[in-house]
């Protein structure tokens, strides 16, 4: 599978709707940006941290003064 191919596939299965110029734009920096996004993961320390955009949600009871 070549890299306009892979990208299509990507898209259409995020639902996304890309015209053939912004696949053929996107198909020449494809390679980089996978470079780029393995290396996010490349460091050991971050694949057991939590990222800040992490929501716990948690009940809390308040007591309403009477």
């Amino acid at each position: 599978m070549n890299e306009p191919e892979i990208i299509r596939t990507l898209l259409d299965a995020a639902g996304l709707p890309a015209s053939g110029a912004e696949i053929a734009g996107l198909a020449t920096t494809y390679l980089a940006y996978r470079a780029e996004i393995d290396a996010l993961y490349a460091v050991p320390a971050t694949r057991y941290v939590d990222p800040a955009t992490r929501f716990h949600a948690a009940a809390r009871l308040a007591e309403w003064g009477r």
